[in-house]
């Protein structure tokens, strides 16, 4: 019997092949704009297995069997997929130390009227004034007040950056959630493809979900990524599995003596981040190196500002009566603590600005004032010392933003390639659906003939 309805057979195999064809072109369509999607393929299989038997005649043995729908495939390059993610990760790291740097950049507000090259030209300059009426209240006073707004503007941007880190580290914590976050993401999609994939379930869906939680993870760490032969992932980071279709790791946190959060594996050791790279790892670099190196930048500017101001101080004499010898001016170990002295600001007739102590000599406040001038804090001016704070700074951004922006242009053209090959192009898809139509109609057309050749076989045969 079976080599009576042969025909129909194959015809039927075309008809169930075809329309599994145009679902999945269906499929293709419908997901057109769904971010992360792949695009789908049947793979048409001709079945090639011959008739056999003692009653199947010669003629017959050789003839093809049709066709069918062995899988439906994901058009998908790993080598493009490992690309991108490497890129990627490198192009997250740069744009997290862009926007850190930006935001220290807001805090030393240069150029600007609040800007401390402003107020370090306005603590000069009421020296100067000083040095031309040293008897003078107004000035002195406006010397102790400049004096005192000079150290205050270090306080806050030492303060502004101690902040920054404290964020920073809260930041760490929120990396690692996230992080925690994909891996049991990951693992849930990981159960959901074992449960299918044994039964025969199409699991390409899901894997489009995987790709897109691989992604988001390597941009935040590097981590090494295996697809299994069931379709699963396996996620390893430094030696150990965070995540397969059995198990799953998370990371945790631990603070250090200053209070600073590490990254722990699970039941595991400290996350080493020397050969990491991604967002976490430019996240502890802006903690642990950028914003300490402006903070102790900041520090040795107070200190040698304060050495080189108070070792001039103790040179003159004040206004008192009988005039004293000149006391310090600053106090304070560093750009956190850097104040002018409470007795000066008590009373400004503590200000040294004689050299000798006779009236109308202002001769130790000039020398103070052409302090801006001299080499007092590690071999610089104080103002030449922070102007190459700033343009270190303007540099360290500048390169930040020149590597961010070429890795943007790398990864989109990276993303194009792989678009080309996973994306959905719908005039193609249209293309298809035509090609599959017809085939199918055709396949109708050959049911409805044999059914004629049966029906005059049977029915019409006297």
């Amino acid at each position: 019997m079976r080599t009576i309805f042969l025909g129909l057979e194959i015809a039927r195999k075309a008809l169930q092949a075809h329309q599994a064809a145009m679902n999945v072109t269906s499929h293709n369509i419908a997901n057109a704009n769904t971010p992360g999607y792949t695009r789908q393929v049947p793979h048409l299989l001709q079945e090639t297995v011959p008739l056999s038997g003692l009653f199947v005649p010669p003629h017959l043995k050789n003839v093809g069997l049709g066709t069918d729908v062995d899988e439906i495939r994901r058009m998908r390059d790993e080598f493009l997929d490992l690309q991108i993610r490497q890129e990627s990760r490198t192009g997250a790291y740069w744009n997290t130390i862009d926007k850190g740097l930006e935001q220290i950049e807001v805090i030393f507000g240069e150029p600007g009227e609040s800007g401390l090259s402003q107020i370090f030209d306005r603590f000069w300059n009421t020296w100067q004034e000083l040095a031309k009426s040293p008897e003078s209240q107004a000035s002195r006073v406006l010397v102790a007040e400049t004096g005192s707004l000079l150290a205050q503007a270090l306080n806050h941007a030492y303060m502004q950056l101690e902040t920054q880190r404290n964020e920073l580290n809260e930041e760490v914590a929120i990396k690692v959630q996230e992080v925690n976050n994909y891996i049991q993401q990951i693992y849930d999609l990981n159960q959901q493809i074992v449960r299918i994939a044994p039964a025969g379930g199409n699991i390409n869906d899901y894997k489009d979900q995987l790709d897109v939680l691989v992604e988001n993870l390597s941009k935040v760490l590097t981590v090494q990524v295996k697809e299994n032969q069931n379709g699963t992932y396996t996620i390893v980071l430094q030696g150990r599995i965070l995540v397969n279709d059995r198990e799953r790791s998370f990371l945790s946190l631990s603070p250090n003596a200053s209070g600073m959060y590490e990254v722990f594996l699970e039941n595991g050791p400290r996350v080493d981040f020397t050969y990491q790279n991604g967002e976490l790892k430019a996240i502890l670099d802006l903690r642990d190196v950028v914003v300490p190196k402006y903070q102790e930048a900041l520090d040795t500017l107070a200190r040698g500002l304060k050495e080189a101001v108070n070792g001039v101080h103790a040179q003159g004499f004040t206004l008192e009566e009988p005039p004293q010898r000149g006391g310090d001016f600053f106090i304070g170990d560093g750009a956190k603590d850097l104040a002018v002295s409470p007795e000066i600001l008590e009373n400004p007739e503590k200000i040294a600005a004689s050299l000798s102590g006779a009236p109308g000599d202002g001769g130790n406040a000039l020398a103070i004032a052409r302090l801006r001038s001299q080499p007092v804090v590690s071999g610089s001016t104080p103002d030449d010392f922070y102007r190459g704070i700033v343009s270190r700074l303007g540099v360290e951004r500048e390169e930040a933003q020149r590597i961010a922006k070429n890795q943007e242009l790398l990864v989109q053209q990276l993303e194009n390639r792989r678009e080309s090959i996973s994306g959905v192009s719908l005039d193609e898809e249209m293309t298809n659906l035509i090609r599959y139509q017809y085939a199918y109609q055709a396949a109708s057309l050959l049911v409805r003939t044999i059914d004629e050749m049966l029906d005059t076989l049977v029915n019409r045969i006297r």
